[in-house]
């Protein structure tokens, strides 16, 4: 009987998780419909003193992402460059379009630019069309690389989301570029990774050339997954779970840190 259990789930979650699926589907419109409202509350809870404590923190992290759905959400980290490859390789049979980024309309702890939330593939229309046609409208490929480029240079980073992820399942949904200051998920990451709040990491990891670090300290400045420190007496930098986003690279003047294929 376990096991049989065990198989229906399998197959359950393993449907949900097939792109066309309408289960899936309807399960990501309704996450959508109230996005920007689950968004204010983790924003507003993360910025409380109590989330400090780890008695509450836990418990109140799986409660949230279990209950409310968040956690079918998977983000992905990305470099500039497997962003422009990704998009590149978008099926061509479905529509892209942007919108206000729902981190900034929940919050707006930042200047950046609202108009960055690129919501792609089958679902793309669940945006542009169903909930919010006045917010989104369609765009091509290359001006989603442009808004893309324009949001790097910037100092934001891309993330691609997956709705139901299962089994390398991809059910890719929307392209984010984030910022520190605002972005929900790259908050979370930092409040709950203990936990854990996990992102899946880019293909890329980063390398310092310890020859050239002068230990200056901005890369750990701009770091939106806090996974750096800075030894001023030691004089380095120290890289922990590097999520691979390559916004280091941009910040370093002395040209010290650069990406390399992350080992398999």
């Amino acid at each position: 009987m376990k096991w049989l259990l065990l198989s229906f789930t399998f197959y359950l979650f393993g449907h949900i998780s097939d792109e066309d699926s309408k289960l899936r589907q309807f399960l990501l419109k309704g996450y959508a419909w109230k996005e920007v409202e689950l968004l204010k509350i983790l924003f507003s809870l993360s910025k409380q003193p109590i989330m400090k404590k780890a008695w509450f923190r836990k418990p109140f992290y799986y409660l949230f992402a279990h209950f409310l759905g968040t956690r079918g959400i998977v983000v992905m980290a990305a470099t500039l460059d497997e962003t422009i490859e990704f998009i590149n390789n978008l099926p061509d049979e479905y529509k892209i379009a942007v919108g206000p980024c729902r981190c900034r309309v929940g919050n707006r702890n930042c200047s950046h630019e609202i108009m960055t939330d690129i919501v792609i593939r089958e679902t793309a229309k669940i945006w542009y069309k169903d909930l919010f046609p006045q917010d989104y409208r369609i765009i091509s490929k290359e001006e989603a690389k442009e808004i893309c480029r324009t949001s790097r240079a910037k100092g934001m980073i891309q993330c691609i989301d997956r709705h139901m992820y299962f089994r390398k399942s991809e059910n890719f949904f929307v392209i984010c570029n984030c910022c520190k200051e605002s972005c929900v998920p790259v908050i979370a990451y930092r409040v709950f990774k203990k936990e854990p709040y996990t992102f899946l990491p880019s293909r890329s990891i980063v390398k310092i050339d310890t020859g050239k670090c002068k230990a200056c300290g901005k890369c750990v400045e701009v770091c939106p997954f806090d996974e750096r420190e800075l030894d001023k007496e030691r004089g380095f930098v120290s890289v922990y779970q590097c999520q691979g986003c390559g916004l280091c690279v941009n910040a370093c003047p002395e040209g010290s840190n650069s990406m390399v294929p992350r080992p398999a």
